[in-house]
């Protein structure tokens, strides 16, 4: 029987040795996600804060859009009866397409003539 007792703890010895790098194994990978995860939380805040800062430059570009498209339909409209406004569409070439064309003005068109 003193010969089976050293078999059983070679066998008890083997199991051991075998949960030892699994167990390492186990624990470097959830250090490494920790580490991972501590890197990327402050990343993500300075992501949430550059879209706020692009979302409100989309906002005042959007602003200053329809500041110019009111200040093109007023010098179109004003171009009926202006030869400034006139000159000024004809030296940059604006056109107004689409349903933000103004209505013509009764006296400029021929066919009431």
């Amino acid at each position: 029987m003193n010969e089976s007792t050293p078999d059983f703890e070679f066998e008890s010895s083997q199991s051991m040795s075998a949960f030892l790098p699994l167990a390492l194994l186990g624990v470097s990978l959830a250090i490494v996600l920790i580490f991972q995860v501590s890197v990327l939380l402050p990343q993500r805040t300075i992501l949430q804060q550059a879209l706020t800062q692009n979302e409100q430059g989309v906002e005042q570009s959007k602003q200053v859009q329809a500041g110019l498209q009111r200040l093109v339909m007023d010098l179109v409209n004003s171009s009926a009866d202006d030869k400034d406004a006139q000159a000024i569409i004809a030296k940059y070439g604006i056109q107004v397409t689409g349903g933000a064309a103004p209505a013509p003005a009764p006296a400029a068109s021929p066919a009431s003539k």
